[in-house]
């Protein structure tokens, strides 16, 4: 069973990578293959699908879509270019640390189905190629989730099972998350320095953006305003985020949140919205490779594979540090390839079971080893975070289609650089 579940996977793994055929059928064929072999049984296979992660992205999905029809997209698109005065730089500098900050303190595959499409829009209507700026999206939003107690699956795992609060995450892991943050400011400016070039002492460029941004302003400010809808929808944007970030005092679930959220717009504004059309503005191909993607990792999770590969770190020495380094790098690891959740979820008996070994001041850096192997490894391939495969189907949606190994030769370097930068900071607290 163990070698049926290996192959299956590193199959739809490798066919993913080359694309033959679209992720969403590949991802969906492994699953299939995981039933019929006999790997999982077909209700162990549906209880793999994590539908909280499924309805989540759906509800978004609707309500941002229904958002977009008040025109408050196209508003902020037209504001964005003024600010920024079509300077890349400064669009790129805007739009990666709203994407860390929103990331932080929502969920980072919320942030994305937000920023990614105003992304495109604003490139697009200048004339560029808004890839780069949708990577560093994605790196950003994986960085800056790894922050706190909400902005990403992992740590809320953790979270639950150690008691730490959000301050503790935060206090604990501002370091190297800030660490990591300025690093790749100073990469992407100092890679990108052409395509970041101020345009201010360039008479001709300055003259382009000028016409550029006129030209956003004429294409986007004939698109109907209508003043009611943009109250209603920005109150229910406000009021969705809000319910994201008092999750631990209402106890609702977030894609109950994001529902009610797109529900309550729709009925606010039924004169204004097709609700038809917004079910069919879902990206149903993303949704499906996620559940594709779960059973295939329920697969290899039933195997024993991760929970033999857990113990095996716990018990290949007593050092402490070597102990942390190990698991933040098998954990960076594992989650470029896998979803992190089932490796920390079987990750956490484990360390619990080792606690009384250690002080407890020293078993606190074990766990937020963990936290950054986990959230910042899937920084390293496309299929490596919700985030990332979000953000891929958006950017092809939006005319400007990401490969695997497109994204992975950007990132790979990216992820090990930042491992490298939290291996230090590990090093050092626990001296």
């Amino acid at each position: 069973m163990t070698f049926l579940a290996l192959g299956v996977f590193i199959s739809a793994f490798l066919l993913i990578i080359f694309e033959p055929w679209d992720k969403s059928i590949i991802a969906l064929g492994g699953a299939i293959l995981m039933v019929i072999l006999g790997v999982l049984s077909p209700e162990e296979a549906i209880l793999a699908v994590e539908f909280e992660t499924i309805l989540l992205l759906l509800g978004m999905m609707m309500l941002v879509n229904m958002a977009s029809k008040s025109g408050i997209l196209s508003w902020l698109n037209v504001h964005i270019a003024t600010l920024t005065r079509g300077n890349p730089l400064a669009i790129f500098f805007f739009f990666s640390l709203l994407t860390a900050v929103l990331s932080a303190f929502l969920d980072n595959v919320t942030t994305v189905i937000l920023l990614v499409p105003l992304t495109i829009e604003l490139l697009k209507g200048m004339g560029r190629d808004p890839r780069l700026y949708i990577f560093a999206e994605i790196i950003f939003s994986n960085v800056g989730g790894a922050l706190t107690l909400v902005g990403d699956p992992p740590n809320i795992i953790i979270g639950g099972a150690t008691g730490y609060s959000f301050l503790d995450f935060i206090q604990n892991l501002w370091g190297p998350i800030t660490a990591c943050i300025t690093f790749l400011f100073l990469f992407f400016f100092l890679k990108n320095k052409k395509q970041f070039r101020p345009i201010a002492d360039n008479l001709t460029n300055l003259t382009l953006a000028t016409l550029l941004i006129q030209k956003i302003k004429h294409k986007f400010l004939k698109i109907p305003l209508h003043k009611g809808f943009i109250i209603k929808a920005i109150i229910v944007l406000v009021c969705t985020i809000t319910g994201f970030l008092l999750q631990e005092i209402i106890h609702l679930p977030a894609f109950i949140t994001a529902f009610s959220g797109a529900i309550l717009l729709g009925i606010i504004s039924a004169s204004h919205i097709d609700i038809h059309h917004s079910f069919r503005s879902v990206e149903w191909a993303t949704l499906f490779f996620f559940a594709g993607l779960f059973i295939m990792v329920a697969g290899i999770e039933k195997t024993g594979l991760l929970e033999t590969l857990s113990h095996w770190l716990v018990n290949t020495t007593s050092n402490i540090t070597y102990l942390a380094l190990l698991i933040l790098w098998v954990s960076g690891i594992v989650s470029m390839v896998l979803d992190n959740i089932p490796f920390v979820t079987v990750m956490i008996p484990v360390i619990l079971g080792i606690q009384t070994q250690f002080p407890e001041t020293q078993m606190a850096t074990i766990w937020w080893a963990l936290s950054l192997g986990a959230c910042l490894g899937g920084n390293g391939t496309l299929i490596g975070a919700s985030a990332n495969v979000v953000s891929a189907n958006l950017a092809r949606k939006g005319g400007y289609p990401i490969s695997f190994m497109q994204y992975t030769k950007f990132s790979f370097p990216l992820t090990i650089c930042m491992l490298i930068i939290c291996s230090v900071f590990i090093y050092f607290h626990l001296l």
